[in-house]
């Protein structure tokens, strides 16, 4: 597929309505056992009863795509939207302006950590949001995620976090990149 992006480990390929419930399986996963090092099991819980760790309606965008092996296995997931985040009222978060847009639901399975899936996603994602016209991505990075997207070139915003209801919080950082431009061949 045109689409699609493949390692001899594994291929990243767009999501479908029909694979969420299992994406949404791992990215709890990954959310537990990959957040456990930086937010308490107060924290988690708190942040997926409220949140969750996806939107459905980012998949059903068409720019959301998941990583899995050749056993079909879930390896991680993640894309972008012009639509805000559930959470974005948390952290008075506006609404994307045109040519930018939002990277959403970044996840790994703890057991493919480290090698490459995550990077592998960023790369289709912000590919295919060039593709559709978007200049500039931003995100909300957990404290876990962080050190990812400053590897691949995003840079912090501010320091911030998720107020709950109950007044606790969930620490995050508000990320950018400008996108390069596709080169073109010259005739």
């Amino acid at each position: 597929m045109l689409n699609d992006t493949a390692s001899s480990r594994y291929i990243v390929r767009h999501a479908r309505p029909a694979d969420i419930p299992a994406v949404r399986a791992m990215q709890e996963r990954s959310m537990w056992v990959l957040g456990s090092d930086f937010y308490t099991a107060g924290e988690i819980a708190t942040f997926l009863t409220l949140f969750g760790t996806m939107d459905d309606a980012v998949v059903e965008e068409g720019h959301y795509f998941m990583a899995e092996d050749h056993r079909g296995a879930i390896l991680g997931s993640g894309g972008w939207t012009r639509s805000r985040p559930p959470y974005h009222n948390a952290i008075a978060e506006a609404e994307a302006p045109i040519g930018m847009a939002t990277v959403r639901s970044v996840f790994v399975d703890p057991a493919a950590t480290r090698r490459g899936v995550a990077s592998a996603i960023m790369m289709r994602t912000e590919r295919d949001a060039r593709e559709h016209g978007v200049d500039t991505l931003h995100l909300t990075a957990t404290l876990s995620g962080f050190a990812l997207y400053q590897a691949i070139g995003y840079r912090t915003e501010e320091a911030t976090e998720l107020r709950f209801p109950d007044q606790s919080s969930f620490g995050c950082i508000r990320m950018q990149k400008t996108l390069e431009k596709p080169r073109t061949r010259a005739a």
